[in-house]
This record gives structure tokens, C-alpha cells and sequence, in this order.
């Protein structure tokens, strides 16, 4: 398989730990202060209970079992038994406490990154597959959501209960704690070696998990393509070798894995060998009680189970370092620019704003220096219907999209009643102009859900305003009304009745500048006319731009004006133009001639 290009968040720095990630994540488990101090707390006590029971258990063997004091080992018993039944209740509440502080996060978290996904530029879209984004919010979120609730709290538990133990150790016998401390630097050694490679292995696992995701979005999305053209061997036999990857790396990462922890149970071994050697030799020369050496062995024991659970707890901490690089790097990713925060100006209310549009030298690429307007600039005055007319790729679209700033040109200004857009605040500039998009794009939901889009509104003004436009004949042949269920992105519906919750939703809106992009493409007579009827009434009294490669639909516009290659080349009337005998005199006549071809 080639190796496919890596996206922003895919290229995670080189570190074993980013000091900058692991600030950020505690920025979020800082907000669960009181949660986080009270299983911290509870942590310290278990640890102090957990060291307890090898002391005792060592006292009752020199001071019960080896007198045959049998009250000692009945009241060493009770304490035991006491001990454990305390331990495993705040064992239970730290669990349930850290777990909650976990989701908690977990929460916090996907919707800061949903808030922040929200307010990236479409150019960032262009680039980054759904798939991915999804990724981030999905799979890269659980595995830090899973560090809060099983990783951070319980892994400063084991290094309690590690420190806890060789201050015991110490207590008891610095000779044997030597011994035992001996066999750390081959832990730290096994640990760094294996530790860097588990981490690179986690950050591929990661990203190959997202290819699966981006290809199965793309699959799932375009299936209608797939099954029309046959390709569901070719895509499945491709999805087997993305799958195949995605394998590959996680057995990969288990070889490392099932490596890693005999290794560290080879040390545990070496170290119960040492101190059972070393202790037996003292024990027999009487310079050691056989209860301190049960007791030691008890702790080495110990010593090496929070150290295996640090182990087992290193793939979690190893994957949620590796998703917290990628979703932190798509934080990073930079918002729309809103130029109102630095330069604000007047606000304009929506039913005070006239409507008039002007262009003045608007330069705009979607990629670097590769313009697709050029130099552009025209003048619509308030109430005007402007249409916009060219073969496909002339600019268009593009120039609907920077009105609306969807999308931020390079050089030049665009006015809206004096006011230069990149001054005003997008969310109030999309109040002031509406779009009518070829492409619908419809939520699962009832149809009233999309047309008001959620807003709340009450059935008779929807209808009136339905009714008002003529377009109650799409109501009257839809199952259940306004009630009726949409589909995910409409699939029930057909181009007619897309366009028609379109135009309705974006009149319900009410904007005071209305774009038409294609709005009766791909429709069937009746459907056309229904809604030619529509904008015509929708366009008095506001300024509007018509984008249409039907000429027919635009013959009423008050000015037509013609692009070709991102470049202004005429304007004016359709008599105007026709009589120039310019581009749009040969459009028309083409046009024209394929009307008497379809009528023949």
C-alpha cells in the first residue's frame, strides 16, 4: 500500500512525553478539583492500610506464632480482617469516584473540540476527510477520557503504595532494601526501551485507525456509486489492505507488549531470589527474625504487583499521550477570523440594512496563488436582481461563497452599505444575506424540523408562509405533513422537494440579500415552475443574485453579469449583452439552440 500524506494532526512530535500535552490535560482534570483531592486522599489511606498488612502479619509470627501467644494472633487476625474489609470499601468509592471524574472529562473535552471543530473555515473541510475529524471525537477522545477513570488516580496509587513499600523496606532492613532496590535500573532500562517503541507503535495504531474511518464515511456515503459501477470487489479488496495495516500495527504492539511483561516478572523473580537468599543467611546467623524475613518477602511480593499494574496501565497511558497529541493539534487548527474582536464596527440591524453589494478589486484563491476570481468588481444597489452567468469553473459559486464569507478573499473589499464585510460579524452578516445552495443539505428529522431548522415556530406561520409562495403543493403530497420523517440528507426525498424546504427554510431566515446558486437545477417541469413562482415572489424588495446556467430563469434580472476564467468580461441587460454579441450573446444562442433541439 502507498504511504498516504500525513495531515497536520497526523505529524506528532518526536518527544516521549509533551510537557505542553500533559498541562493541557491537567487543565481539564483541574476543573474536578474537590472529585481529584478526595480520590487522592482515599488513595493515601488504602496505601497506608495495604503497607500495614505485612507488618503485622511478620508481628504475629514473632510475637504469636513463635511465643505461642494466641490473643496476639487473634487480635492481629481481627485487624487484618478489619483492615482489608476498610480497604476494599474506599477501594470501591475511589473507583466509582475516578470513574465519574473520567466522563466527566471525557465530556468536557469532545465539546470543546466539537465548539472548536465548528468554527474552522470550510477550507480546513476541503483538506481533512470527515473520517478523521471523527476520529478525534470519537475514538482519540475515549482513549483519554479512559487515562482519568482507569490510568492517572490508580497510577499514583501504585507509586504510593512503591514508595511506601521501601520506607517500610528500610524500616525493617536497609541491607535487604538495598538488595531489592538493585533490580530497578533493569526495570528503568526495559522501561525506556520499550516505552518509545509502544508509544510510535500507539501514534501508528491511531492514525490507521482513522484511515478505516475515513474510508468507511467515504464508502458508506458514496454506496449508491459503488453498487452502480460495480465496485464492490475493487473497494472491498481495498478495505482489506487498509484493514491488513491496521492489523499489522496492533499485533506489532502486542509483540512489544507480551515481551514487556515477562521481563518485568523476570525481574520480580530476581529480586524474591536475592532477598530470600540474602535474608535465609541472616535469619540463620540470628541477625534477622524469621517474622521480618515473611514480612520482606511479603513486601517484595507487593512491591512488584502496583508495578505490574503500572505495566499493564502503560498501553492506556501510551495511547491517550498519542491521542491527546492529535486532538490538541486539531485545537490548533485556527478558527475563522473574525475581524470584529479587533476592529469592531457598527453593528446594523438586519431590518435596517438597504442591501446594497459592491466588489472592488476581489482577488480570492482556495489554494495558494491559483485565483479563481480575478480582479473583480461590480456594484448591485438595494432591491436589484443581479444574475451571475459563465461556463462551469468561471467563478460563480466562488463569488457567492466570499459574500458570504465562507470563505476569506486575499486582495480587495466587498461593501454591504458601506460597511466592509471582513469589519462585520459573520454570525450577523449570515442574518443579513442568505444562500440558496444546488447542494441541500437535510438532518434526519421531520420536515418542519428543516425548515425552521430547529427554531422554535409556530404551524400556522410556517404554513401562511408556505402558502404565500405557492408551494403548498409540496405539502399536500408529502405523507404526514410537516410531520413527515427525513431521511439522513434527504434520501427519501426527491430534487424538487429538497429545493422546496431550501427556499423555504432560507425565507423563514428572512434575510435581506438572497443568492440563488442553481436553485432549480435537475427539476421536473412542474416542480421548476412551482419554484420559479417562489423566487420571484421571495426576490421583491430584496437584492438578490441569481446564479443559473438555465438563461431562461434570469431574463428578468435587472443586471447580468459574466464571468470567464475568475475574470469580469461583460455587463449589463440581456438586451444589452445580446446586442454587444459578446460571450453571453454566444451562450444565449447556444442555449437557445439546445431549447429547440429538446423541444423537437
Amino acid at each position: 500500500m502507498e504511504k498516504e500524506e500525513f495531515f497536520s494532526e497526523d505529524v506528532l512530535s518526536g518527544k516521549p512525553y509533551d510537557t505542553t500535552v500533559i498541562r493541557k490535560l491537567l487543565s481539564y482534570v483541574l476543573r474536578y478539583k474537590a472529585s481529584g483531592l478526595l480520590s487522592i486522599f482515599m488513595v493515601l489511606i488504602t496505601t497506608v492500610l495495604f503497607l500495614l498488612c505485612p507488618y503485622l502479619f511478620g508481628y504475629a509470627i514473632d510475637h504469636g506464632v513463635n511465643k505461642g501467644d494466641k490473643q496476639v494472633i487473634y487480635k492481629i487476625a481481627f485487624a487484618l480482617l478489619g483492615i482489608q474489609t476498610l480497604r476494599l470499601l474506599l477501594v470501591m468509592a475511589q473507583s466509582y469516584n475516578i470513574q465519574v471524574i473520567g466522563q466527566k472529562v471525557m465530556l468536557d473535552m469532545r465539546m470543546a473540540l466539537f465548539n472548536h471543530v465548528q468554527s474552522l473555515p470550510l477550507s480546513f473541510f476541503d483538506k481533512n476527510p470527515v473520517g478523521r475529524i471523527l476520529t478525534r471525537l470519537t475514538n482519540d477522545i475515549a482513549a483519554i477520557g479512559e487515562l482519568f477513570s482507569a490510568g492517572v488516580i490508580v497510577v499514583i496509587g501504585d507509586i504510593f503504595i512503591i514508595v511506601g513499600i521501601f520506607v517500610a523496606m528500610f524500616i525493617l532492613n536497609v541491607k535487604l532494601a538495598l538488595i531489592t532496590l538493585s533490580v530497578f535500573p533493569i526495570i528503568v532500562v526495559i522501561a525506556l526501551w520499550f516505552g518509545n517503541r509502544m508509544k510510535n507503535s500507539f501514534r501508528e495504531i491511531r492514525r490507521k485507525l482513522a484511515c478505516i474511518n475515513v474510508y468507511l464515511n467515504e464508502n458508506i456515503t458514496g454506496m449508491k456509486i459503488i453498487q452502480l459501477f460495480n465496485r464492490e470487489k475493487k473497494n472491498y479488496d481495498k478495505f482489506d489492505e487498509i484493514n491488513d495495516d491496521y492489523l499489522k500495527e496492533q499485533v506489532k504492539y502486542i509483540r512489544y507488549f507480551a515481551v514487556f511483561q515477562p521481563a518485568i516478572n523476570m525481574v520480580s523473580a530476581l529480586a524474591i531470589g536475592l532477598v530470600l537468599w540474602y535474608g535465609a543467611i541472616r535469619y540463620m546467623h540470628g541477625f534477622l527474625t524469621l517474622g521480618v524475613l515473611v514480612a520482606f518477602l511479603t513486601y517484595v511480593h507487593d512491591l512488584f504487583d502496583p508495578i505490574r499494574d503500572i505495566v499493564e496501565k502503560y498501553n492506556i497511558l501510551q495511547s491517550a499521550m498519542a491521542s491527546s497529541e492529535r486532538v490538541f493539534g486539531l485545537m490548533k487548527e485556527q478558527p475563522e477570523v473574525d475581524y470584529i474582536i479587533l476592529n469592531p464596527a457598527k453593528e446594523v440591524s438586519v431590518k435596517d440594512f438597504k442591501g446594497a453589494i459592491k466588489f472592488e478589486n476581489v482577488w480570492f484563491a482556495y489554494n495558494g496563488s491559483d485565483y479563481v476570481l480575478k480582479d473583480i468588481s461590480f456594484q448591485i444597489e438595494p432591491g436589484q436582481s443581479a444574475a451571475l452567468v459563465g461556463v462551469t469553473g468561471s467563478g460563480k459559486t466562488s463569488i457567492a461563497s466570499v459574500l458570504t464569507r465562507l470563505y476569506e478573499i486575499q486582495k480587495g473589499t466587498i461593501w454591504l452599505d458601506q460597511m466592509d464585510i471582513q469589519k462585520m460579524e459573520k454570525r450577523g452578516l449570515r442574518y443579513v444575506i442568505g444562500l440558496v445552495s444546488q447542494d441541500v443539505f437535510l438532518f434526519a428529522g421531520t420536515l418542519r424540523d428543516n425548515i425552521t431548522l430547529f427554531n422554535p415556530l409556530s404551524d400556522v406561520h410556517l404554513l401562511e408562509t408556505i402558502e404565500s409562495l405557492g408551494l403548498m403543493p409540496f405539502i399536500d403530497r408529502m405523507p404526514g405533513g410537516l410531520d413527515m420523517e427525513i431521511a439522513e440528507r434527504g434520501a427519501n426525498l426527491s430534487v424538487g422537494e429538497r429545493q422546496f424546504i431550501s427556499l423555504s427554510r432560507i425565507i423563514i431566515y428572512d434575510p435581506r440579500v438572497l443568492i440563488l446558486d442553481e436553485a432549480t437545477s435537475s427539476m421536473d417541469p412542474i416542480s421548476e415552475v412551482l419554484i420559479q413562482n417562489a423566487i420571484q415572489k421571495v426576490t421583491q424588495g430584496r437584492t438578490s443574485i441569481i446564479i443559473a446556467h438555465r438563461l431562461s430563469t434570469i431574463l428578468h434580472c435587472d443586471k447580468i453579469i459574466v464571468l470567464n476564467k475568475g475574470e469580469k468580461v461583460e455587463e449589463g441587460s440581456h438586451e444589452e449583452l445580446l446586442r454587444l454579441g459578446g460571450l453571453y450573446s454566444q451562450l444565449y444562442k447556444i442555449y437557445m439552440k439546445e431549447e429547440l433541439i429538446g423541444h423537437a
